[in-house]
């Protein structure tokens, strides 16, 4: 999984969690899309990913690779993207 699922299990400090995760999604979407997302634009809560700032382009290319994208965070525990 983008080389940071192996070390999701061994993160106890929140700050890193929310770091990490926020990686995966980057690095999920630039994969499946292309698109190079700024991490400060991801926020992840109760395993949904949230996405800011982003054009018209960019939402319709993850909302026609949504079930890609998922299903590379789904290790992680992410259900969503909104």
């Amino acid at each position: 999984m983008f080389g940071i699922g192996h070390l999701f299990g061994r993160v106890r400090n929140s700050f890193t969690k929310e770091i990490v995760l926020r990686t995966a999604v980057k690095e999920a979407v630039k994969a499946s899309t292309g698109i190079d997302l700024a991490i400060e634009n991801i926020t992840v809560r109760n395993s949904t990913v949230a996405i800011k700032n982003l054009g018209q382009t960019a939402k319709s290319a993850i909302f026609i690779k949504k079930p890609k994208i998922l299903e590379a965070l789904n290790s992680i525990g992410i259900k969503d993207i909104r």
